[in-house]
């Protein structure tokens, strides 16, 4: 993906989106998109370039269908940028991501994020089929809640094993055995269909003084089991015990999860295959390695916190 200019972006706002447009800075980039904050009149927006356009197709299918209930910020325009790449443009929500230095370990925020992921979790998803990943029309790929979870389905990755088990630091057998021990714990997991995020947290949840003001990219959204959503935030988190917390509050609130170490690892495990095949699809050993560690200790014995929960 090629780096973008702030100064081009300002003079492509002033062009096709608003005369007015100033103020344009780089924000950030991930994978896939790069994004740039600016105003129209003290007006803040955000603007996203990418080449893949069912991303912002399904951010503006995901305001339209869960705004009512969730903060997602309303897509304004979606459109061409150059040849291969498109734009998105939306409202900017107050306040830091997750990840800012600001938010990082504020715990303050937790009890409103669970908030935010039970409030996601109830919404109705009758209108909808599919399990999984979803389309751009809001339904899903896949028959079942399992056969998603075996497929390993990325659709921005074509994983192609057999080239990847011949990369010098592939480790086939290790990788046999994450996979045998997922699909072993699927006996465990619920057949209840929830809206899951699958990418929620870190760059993609917003909080200004402890209140969730924005939840973003809807890119990766499906249905399925509810706790794939905590089980992604407990695998990538580097400070917050957010499995142990979210187990303890459910406890105090005297709800009865079935299951719940089994369907953690189950959902932790498929994350981290999903993330040892992309480090190794992309060649980045260091990152494959980081995968790996973060995967065996999934299968450590789990300790859960104290049910002193403030609500």
């Amino acid at each position: 993906m090629r780096t973008l200019d702030p100064s081009f972006v300002r003079e492509f706002l002033q062009s096709t989106f608003n005369a007015h447009a100033n103020d344009v800075r780089f924000i950030g980039a991930g994978m896939f998109s790069q994004a740039f904050a600016f105003t129209v009149d003290a007006q803040q927006y955000i603007v996203r370039v990418s080449e893949c356009l069912d991303d912002f197709q399904k951010d503006a299918f995901a305001h339209a269908h869960f705004s009512a209930s969730i903060p997602i910020p309303r897509v304004i325009r979606i459109d061409r940028f150059e040849d291969t790449e498109y734009f998105c443009i939306t409202e900017r929500c107050p306040g830091k991501t997750l990840n800012d230095k600001k938010n990082a370990d504020d715990l303050r925020i937790v009890p409103h994020l669970f908030a935010t992921l039970d409030t996601i979790h109830r919404i109705d998803v009758s209108h909808s089929r599919g399990w999984g990943f979803a389309d751009a029309k809001g339904n899903g790929h896949f028959d079942s809640w399992t056969e998603s979870l075996l497929a390993l389905y990325n659709q921005k990755f074509e994983y192609e094993w057999a080239t990847l088990a011949r990369l010098r630091f592939w480790d086939q057998q290790l990788f046999e055995n994450f996979y045998g021990e997922m699909k072993r714990l699927l006996s465990f997991c619920s057949t209840e269909r929830f809206l899951i995020h699958r990418d929620f947290g870190f760059d993609n949840v917003v909080a200004n003084d402890a209140c969730i003001t924005g939840v973003l990219d809807w890119a990766e959204f499906g249905y399925g089991d509810f706790l794939y959503d905590v089980a992604y935030l407990d695998y990538y988190s580097q400070q917050i015990p957010y499995g142990d917390l979210w187990y303890a509050r459910a406890t105090t609130q005297g709800r009865v999860v079935p299951n719940f170490e089994e369907r953690m690892r189950c959902y932790m495990l498929n994350i981290g295959l999903h993330g040892i095949a992309i480090a190794a699809t992309l060649n980045q050993e260091r990152a494959y390695i980081r995968e790996h560690e973060r995967m065996r200790s999934v299968l450590l014995p789990s300790r859960r916190a104290s049910t002193d929960w403030t609500q």
